[in-house]
């Protein structure tokens, strides 16, 4: 692809050193986007240690995964569900459906199940 066909997506949550690389081939009308997530691996890996170490909170709600941007729209494309949009953690549902495909897609981002 063409180095003037590629930009940077950067959001809220994702920073300039975690952008997502995409790119759009004019030509043929393809895209791909690429982010690397070992950072989000690291961070995961550390804080399983830490819960292994301190304990798991008893109280209130424990966070489930770190699903990084591209991941998102990965399992938007795939399955259909929208991480992104403020009504998804209200439905049951997609917390069942989401923590499937967590566990079997990519278990390395899951903190707790």
């Amino acid at each position: 692809m063409a180095k003037e066909n590629e930009f940077k997506f950067y959001s809220g949550t994702v920073g300039a050193k975690e952008s997502i690389k995409a790119g759009f081939d004019l030509q043929s009308g393809d895209w791909q986007a690429q982010q690397d997530i070992s950072q989000f691996k690291k961070d995961v890996k550390l804080q399983k240690e830490k819960e292994d170490y301190y304990g798991k909170t008893k109280k209130g709600y424990r966070k489930m995964a770190t699903i990084p941007d591209i991941v998102a729209i990965k399992i938007f494309e795939d399955h259909k569900l929208d991480l992104h949009d403020p009504n998804f953690m209200s439905n049951p549902s997609n917390l069942t459906k989401l923590k499937k495909i967590l566990l079997s897609e990519y278990a390395d981002l899951v903190i707790n199940t």
